[in-house]
């Protein structure tokens, strides 16, 4: 039988504000701050980059402050609210209700230009029982390390899905 979703703590941006446990991740991408923007908007391409194994978006388009989607990991869920968006250039959620074991978590995806393209910075900090949280920290950056590379890989083999071509 499946876990049913609990409802965690409510962070918000400020959860983000106590850099000594805000996790960072930043990737150079060679392509346009809005092909990469593209990408994230895009539930099927998170599934190639990172162990996500289906996003749905709950909210209808224009996705903003409220948006909510779901995002499977095996058989583990999580139901996501955006707290943060500002189109084209960062989007920021909370996890909601969730089946992982954690209390809270804030994940906030921030696209700079640069002169070679963009510039990803992805701050995540999450709140866990016990010795899980550095455990669950570790499993993130460790994704995020090897799914970024594959994000960049993604978007470049698939031009045309990015307005690339």
């Amino acid at each position: 039988m499946a876990k049913e979703p609990k409802k965690i703590e409510e962070a918000g941006e400020a959860f983000l504000d106590e850099s000594s446990k805000v996790q960072l991740l930043s990737h150079e991408f060679p392509f346009p701050r809005d092909a990469v923007w593209k990408a994230l908007r895009d539930g099927d391409t998170w599934t190639k980059w990172l162990p996500i194994t289906k996003v749905e978006w709950t909210s209808p388009e224009p996705f903003g402050v409220g948006t909510t989607r779901t995002v499977w990991i095996g058989k583990d869920v999580v139901e996501e609210v955006f707290i943060a968006w500002d189109e084209g250039h960062r989007m920021a959620f909370r996890f909601d209700r969730t089946t992982l074991p954690v209390k809270a978590f804030v994940e906030d995806y921030q696209l700079h230009e640069t002169p070679g393209g963009c510039r990803l910075d992805w701050r995540f900090r999450g709140k866990a029982p016990f010795i899980l949280g550095p455990i669950i920290h570790g499993q993130m950056k460790s994704s995020g390390r090897k799914g970024l590379p594959k994000l960049e890989a993604y978007i470049r083999d698939n031009p045309a899905k990015f307005d690339l071509s």
